[in-house]
């Protein structure tokens, strides 16, 4: 089965690499938080880096449009500083350890060249003498004796040259399979240089300096390493199946040196597509929004498109394999509503147990809730709620299927359920439509609050003060406020609110999920647009609409009158001094 060998290929390799890792050294090159041995001539290598998250993310923000597709956006944090100085800082250790393996070969080489002759010298007779020289025989001892007693201290203090036999170096080790394998496959796959990398709006134009001298990102290091490990990434099924990768994990031929570094450059990239999609929430902007959830999916499962046909269908079909026909992962929305928000019902309701008194208390409230529902919406209203019941109908086929595997491979299950996430994302959009179901083409998209009347979201940021505002270039700004310039583009571009939904127990089957919106500043018939979709699963979102009618405020009603009457004194007044 497909996920049987991915599994074994993943765990053969990190067996391997936790093998080779109980070698100080290897993790010396591994790890970006150690301290670095003595190089072959002796420097002392710092493997610390120095990061600029404030200047990380105004890079990244400023490498995004609203059209950015998803390779584009990974494109974007590969050539990001921060991840592009920790990428460079592995490829400096990863060339010191070659060079320290290469010496260590090299004396290794020439003490076999010293004991060939010292034993050929022996068959000679020419050590005879020494043989019955007592002092000889001592200082020979003592010698012995302070070599042990240095590979005792070296072990102790990580410098144990003999781990050097350990670590299998690509380029250096016959068979050994590293970064330059990985590329020539990807090569092979039409992979490779990246698909549109030359024209990809986020860094077509970029430069990068290294070692002094301005190149492109194919010839910066750090960033071809880093655009390697993405495309791997993307095409993780091929390479993960490949005959030479499934031999080369039980042979202990995989250089730690790329393959660590390519877990834990997974585990940057996947932080950074969740600041990103902060950042497209914050912008308001769909387009982007759903561009980087689609990028999610593909860097998690390795796709290089949501939309392919052929692996919508093997993830279709893996799935059912795995987990059965009913065990596809989809969320069930039974109730939907948008409205007034209705009070939470007390923790004591779920109570099968109640007394008489606690079944009166249980029904006042929930005839006060159907109340709430009924009650129209005003534009006076601080807040409404569109409030879902959500049902997982994979939860029972999840959960039965990760006690199996936890029993199998004898791990407590309490652990394995505790680590299971499973991340949703909600995207809210608005329009407001006429009697007949049309759109309603002047609604300018207010919302909540009367300063949003006819102003770009971008113009609000800015007069906010937003601290995302204040990184972005002048033609990111350009960029993003285009898509609210008209109505139509508002009603399509603009993000009321995007909502995290996660859950943290595989075995949860039902959840309310209960979001704050902002009610329309004018009385009328709006449109609530909902799309749900999965940051983990393949094609298995959903979309809806909920309509609902705002009615006019009687406090802002009051607040009318008052300037209308405050107005028509002022015009009053006028008229006397004339």
């Amino acid at each position: 089965p497909m996920l049987a060998g991915l599994g074994l290929v993943i765990a053969l390799i990190a067996l391997a690499i936790r093998y080779i890792q109980k070698s100080d050294k290897v993790q010396t090159v591994t790890e970006t938080k150690t301290k670095g041995g003595p190089g072959a001539g002796g420097k002392k290598l710092d493997n610390k880096v120095t990061l600029n998250p404030q200047a990380d993310a105004a890079y990244l923000a400023n490498c995004l449009r609203p059209d950015s597709t998803p390779l584009e956006i990974l494109y974007a944090i590969a050539t990001t500083p921060d991840t592009v100085a920790v990428t460079s800082k592995h490829l400096a250790m990863a060339a010191d350890l070659r060079e320290k393996k290469l010496a260590h070969l090299k004396e290794k080489e020439k003490e076999a060249s010293h004991k060939s002759m010292d034993d050929l010298l022996g068959d000679d007779g020419w050590g005879d003498d020494d043989d019955d020289d007592q002092e000889a025989k001592a200082a020979k001892k003592a010698r012995e004796e302070k070599e042990k007693e240095a590979k005792r201290l070296a072990k102790a203090t990580g410098k144990d040259v003999t781990d050097f036999d350990k670590v299998k170096l690509e380029g250096v080790d016959e068979g050994v399979l590293g970064q330059n394998w990985v590329m020539n496959n990807l090569e092979e796959m039409g992979v490779w240089p990246p698909p549109k990398l030359d024209s990809a709006a986020v860094i077509k134009d970029k430069k990068f300096s290294v070692d002094g001298k301005i190149v492109g990102p194919l010839d910066h290091p750090g960033i071809r390493r880093n655009l390697i490990m993405t495309m791997g990434r993307l095409n993780a099924r091929k390479l993960n199946t490949h005959p030479e990768l499934v031999a080369a994990g039980p042979a202990q031929k995989i250089d730690p040196t790329y393959f660590q570094a390519t877990m834990e450059y997974r585990q940057r990239v996947g932080q950074m597509l969740e600041a990103t999609l902060r950042m497209a929430c914050t912008l308001r902007s769909y387009r982007l929004a759903t561009s980087i959830l689609d990028a999610i999916v593909m860097f998690k499962i390795g796709l290089m498109s949501v939309d392919d046909e052929e692996q919508n269908k093997w993830f279709s079909d893996m799935m059912a394999k795995q987990y059965g026909a009913s065990g596809s992962p989809r969320l069930v929305i039974q109730e939907k509503f948008l409205g007034v928000p209705t009070p939470e019902p007390p923790k004591g309701d779920a109570k099968k147990d109640k007394s008489d008194a606690e079944k009166k208390e249980a029904e006042k409230n929930r005839i006060a809730r159907e109340i709430m529902q009924a009650r129209q919406v005003t534009t006076a209203d601080e807040r409404m709620a569109l409030e879902m019941q959500i049902t997982r109908q994979h939860a029972e086929s999840f959960t039965k299927e990760k006690l199996a595997a936890c029993q199998k491979q004898g791990i407590p299950p309490q652990i394995a359920l505790q680590a299971y996430r499973e991340a949703w994302f909600i995207l809210v959009r608005a329009k407001k439509v006429e009697e007949d179901g049309g759109q309603d083409a002047k609604w300018d998209g207010a919302l909540g609050d009367a300063s949003t009347v006819s102003q770009n979201h971008i113009d609000l940021m800015k007069e906010k003060k937003d601290p995302l505002y204040a990184m972005l270039e002048p033609a990111t700004v350009k960029a993003f406020a285009a898509e609210f310039q008209d109505v139509q583009k508002n009603v399509e571009n603009k993000i009321i609110i995007g909502w995290p939904f996660v859950i943290s127990n595989v075995a949860q089957k039902t959840g309310k999920v209960k979001i704050h919106l902002p009610p329309p500043l004018e009385a009328g018939r709006y449109e609530f647009g909902v799309t749900i979709k999965s940051q983990e699963f393949l094609g298995v979102g959903e979309e809806f609409s909920l309509v609902v009618d705002v009615a006019k405020g009687a406090e802002k009603e009051k607040k009318e009158e008052a300037v209308e009457g405050k107005q028509e004194e002022e015009s009053e007044e006028s008229k006397k001094d004339k």
